[in-house]
């Protein structure tokens, strides 16, 4: 038991939620966790279900999306290892508004609302450590908001591609020597046009070109960053 508390003690210091609360602080919290894996192409909840658990993500990738009437699904997000996954939701006591699905073999700690904010409310450290990364994670969604509002969609696509390569990416050799980053995402045209608000004749035409000049080509695995410098160039439309 002790060595399973250890082990979850250190999932959760790796959240971006609690990584700045130190582990005596969080320990009140320890015991309400529950760790649960899925399969890729698991659901972990469907839109209009009761949004009543916080969901970490300790290992894989998570997408977030809605589905037409004619069955497609339009991606809302895609979410790894370390952030939370419909937090909104739970915080407003209302209903999903978009269904969560297992990209890959993902475990995920979650937490039952009620247990969380009795937890906090009776810990003065842990409320006020709490409060403060919620915070930050704010300025992060409103950061989000920003990129969605920038004009351009080529520079919403690299800020797109800058998140993946800092979230999910995986460095590694090119041919000539140089470092580029890997990111492991099966997405279509469609799926990377609805993630940063555009056209799919858009993002196709902004991929067909990038896939000629850089920065990112695209694998049969996913996406290669050849040129991350660029990248955050366009990002940033220096």
């Amino acid at each position: 038991m002790a060595s399973d508390n250890t082990k979850k003690m250190d999932q959760l210091r790796e959240l971006s939620l609690f990584e700045s609360i130190p582990s005596e602080i969080l320990e009140p919290l320890l015991g309400h966790f529950v760790s649960r894996k899925f399969q890729r192409g698991d659901t972990i909840w469907r839109q209009g279900s009761p949004a009543n658990q916080f969901t970490f993500i300790v290992q894989g990738k998570v997408k977030v999306l809605k589905y037409q009437n004619d069955g497609k699904e339009i991606i809302l997000g895609i979410f790894g290892e370390g952030e939370p996954v419909g937090e909104i939701a739970v915080y407003q006591r209302i209903e999903f508004p978009a269904s969560a699905v297992a990209l890959e073999e993902t475990e995920v700690l979650q937490i039952h609302r009620d247990h969380f904010y009795g937890t906090i409310k009776s810990n003065t450290q842990l409320l006020e450590a709490t409060i403060n990364s919620m915070m930050r994670r704010n300025q992060h969604l409103v950061g989000r908001i920003d990129e969605l509002a920038t004009d351009g969609a080529e520079q919403r696509l690299a800020m797109l591609f800058c998140k993946f390569s800092e979230k999910m990416g995986r460095r590694t050799h090119l041919v000539d020597g140089t470092m580029g980053v890997h990111i492991d995402l099966d997405l279509t045209r469609r799926d990377i046009a609805d993630l940063i608000n555009t056209r799919v004749e858009t993002a196709i035409r902004i991929m067909s070109r990038w896939n000629k000049e850089g920065p990112v080509t695209t694998e049969k695995d996913g996406f290669l960053v050849i040129d991350i410098q660029k990248l955050d160039q366009l990002a940033r439309a220096i």
